[in-house]
């Protein structure tokens, strides 16, 4: 099963630094970073509904999860849908790329545009100076809590 997994970037000097504080604080941060992960989870979702319903079935699947120390957002493909629908296609697919559709002028998905996609890398990127600043301002709260 296809798993598409979106990485924040700036988060190693965060980490880095989280090193040096008790576990506890490194728990706290760790929450915090749930909470970005799901909030991020959520707008992509919400992009995906305004897109298509193609789109919105495939956001079904989008969730923040736990893969090693830090949380991140995967999507599966379960419903054949997400890779049209994030980024449009160039032609007919399954049961519409039967013979009787050949001559179809509808679109199964949008047409083909490639990275970013539709919704879910562009909302990554869209957010890219939320999820930074999140991760800052929750690094210096977490600091500066254990560090007194």
């Amino acid at each position: 099963m296809p798993v598409i997994k979106v990485r924040i970037e700036g988060a190693d000097e965060v980490i880095r630094a989280l090193q040096k504080v008790p576990k506890d604080a490194q728990a706290a941060m760790r929450r915090e970073a749930k909470d970005i992960a799901t909030s991020l989870a959520d707008w992509m979702k919400a992009d995906a509904r305004a897109h298509s319903r193609q789109a919105a079935r495939a956001s079904r699947s989008v969730r923040e999860a736990n893969q090693g120390f830090w949380p991140v957002i995967t999507a599966d493909n379960r419903s054949k849908l997400l890779f049209g629908s994030v980024f449009g296609m160039k032609r007919h697919t399954g049961w519409y790329s039967r013979p009787r559709y050949r001559r179809s002028t509808g679109d199964q998905f949008g047409p083909w545009i490639g990275f970013p996609g539709y919704w879910f890398f562009s909302t990554a990127e869209e957010r890219q100076p939320w999820i930074q600043s999140e991760w800052h301002k929750a690094a210096e709260e977490v600091v500066r809590r254990w560090d007194a």
